[in-house]
């Protein structure tokens, strides 16, 4: 059952990030390690005001909003759920730079036009053809367009997530040059822990729409994932692509005609 905009506006924070926030000291809040979050992933797409950026499974449009108010991006912002598009648009009607935002309900597969960045922030885990999706998007930006991308990876493959080294393996044969940062799994547990405590102290108010049994089960969710997470299981990176001038594996180029 995906997350309903009501439902997560009871554990998540304002802005409605559904994946990990990055917390610079103890105290942090939630809000601010989502802000610090995805300022810092805006920052590494070093965005000039007028690019095109795509914004791969936006979910509520938390980065989208910021990328067209504070970076004068043109973003096209895609996800799959009727739910997250209805709010994000309602979000942008009176915002500014809302004209500068187009929500579409998209797969990544279906969308096929030029960009000068790319983010795709704790989304990169659900898709099945992990290759194919880095192909495209080299396919899709220019030499030297930047793409970032957060992601929980493990050691050993477990359902859809792979490991760091084959992340940047398959992104360098798809033409890109990879930077990695340090492990980012401390800030995924902190976040989750936030999930999991704001979830019990609405636990009355959440089971008239999502049932008590299954908030419940989303507690227990989120601990395990946090588990996995403090044992080693998994991990989490911030990845930062740029595109080669060379292809491989067959990548052809991208269409040349840009904006920026």
């Amino acid at each position: 059952m995906p997350i309903t905009t009501e439902y997560a506006k009871y554990f998540m924070d304002p802005e409605l990030n559904h994946s990990s926030g990055y917390f610079q000291t103890p105290e942090t809040s939630l809000d601010d390690a989502q802000r610090a979050k995805v300022t810092a992933i805006l920052d590494a797409c070093r965005i000039e005001p007028g690019m095109r950026l795509l914004d791969v499974g936006c979910g509520w449009g938390a980065t989208a909003r910021a990328a067209a108010r504070d970076y004068g991006a043109s973003v096209v912002a895609i996800t799959i759920e009727d739910d997250h598009l209805s709010y994000a648009l309602e979000a942008e009607k009176d915002q500014v730079g809302a004209s500068r935002i187009d929500y579409r309900l998209q797969r990544w597969e279906d969308f096929d036009e030029p960009v000068d960045r790319i983010v795709c922030i704790n989304a990169f885990e659900n898709f099945t053809e992990k290759k194919a999706f880095l192909e495209h998007c080299r396919r899709i930006l220019p030499e030297g367009g930047v793409m970032v991308m957060l992601a929980v990876t493990a050691q050993r493959p477990m359902f859809r997530v792979v490991s760091r080294q084959q992340v940047i393996t398959t992104a360098e044969e798809a033409g890109f040059d990879v930077d990695v940062s340090e492990s980012l799994a401390d800030h995924y547990v902190r976040t989750l822990e936030h999930y999991c405590a704001n979830i019990t102290a609405h636990l009355a108010e959440v089971a008239s729409f999502r049932g008590a049994d299954r908030a419940k089960e989303d507690i227990e969710w989120y601990e395990t994932c946090a588990e996995f997470l403090r044992t080693g299981m998994n991990d989490m990176f911030e990845f930062t692509f740029t595109a080669r001038a060379e292809r491989s594996n067959g990548v052809e180029d991208a269409t040349d005609t840009r904006s920026g």
